[in-house]
């Protein structure tokens, strides 16, 4: 069994297991049974002594006796919270890069960098407003609404509502709430826990994402003043 990720070295492993086996056993029995050279096995012993998995007891012949396997439990604690700390320096190192090296807008052109640029879209976690052009059934968007619904994350719409969008739109009604109209000549927006906005120009070919939090504010109670405003349309 492999347990580097404890700390334990291959010849390590390979001796706990034999004494676990053995019950006890003599440095030469350890390294007769486990396959590591005489010459080494006093220092793979030694090195798990200090780590709490074996112990010495002290008789005529000098025998080394496995401790409770239970004790490899307390290396797992210890990684564990060692990849916490590490977790929370991190997340640390992410903040600071957010606020003084990521670049607050992004400006792309071309189709192949709209979707691009979706991608850098950081996932809603408290909420997810959007207003849509074409209503495209892109599977990856289709996912994302569906893992968004099973959330609960508050997921609202504003879009094209006319004859080239409606086929779309009745698809979408089989997945989420298609939202609410608006007039609409060329825009596509998505507005992300108020921290970021992708603007897509349609005509311009043109995709912007802001990541600046006054303004994602300010286009969320934009979008939530029209919204609430806006009555649904039925859909035939």
């Amino acid at each position: 069994m492999e347990y580097k990720e404890l700390g334990l070295t291959n010849n390590e492993a390979k001796v706990y297991e034999v004494l676990l086996r053995l019950g006890k056993a003599t440095a030469a029995q350890a390294s007769k049974e486990s396959g590591v050279p005489y010459g080494r096995i006093y220092t793979v012993l030694d090195s798990l002594e200090e780590k709490g998995l074996v112990r010495i007891v002290p008789e005529k012949t000098k025998y080394y006796y496995p401790t409770d396997p239970d004790k490899l439990h307390n290396i797992i604690d210890s990684k564990i919270k060692q990849l916490m700390e590490i977790d929370t320096n991190i997340k640390n190192l992410k903040k600071q890069y957010d606020e003084n090296i990521q670049e607050p807008v992004i400006i792309a052109k071309g189709k192949a960098n709209f979707y691009k640029i979706a991608k850098e879209m950081k996932h809603a976690e408290k909420y997810g407003y959007t207003v849509k052009y074409t209503f495209e059934l892109h599977p990856e968007w289709i996912k994302g609404a569906k893992r968004d619904i099973e959330k609960g994350i508050d997921i609202k719409t504003l879009g094209r509502f006319d004859a080239e969008t409606m086929d779309a739109i009745k698809e979408w009604s089989n997945i989420i709430s298609p939202g609410k109209p608006i007039p609409n000549d060329g825009i596509a927006m998505s507005i992300v826990d108020d921290e970021q906005v992708m603007i897509a120009l349609i005509k311009s070919n043109t995709t912007m994402l802001i990541r600046d939090k006054p303004f994602a504010k300010m286009m969320k109670e934009l979008f939530t003043k029209y919204y609430i405003n806006t009555e649904y349309l039925k859909i035939k």
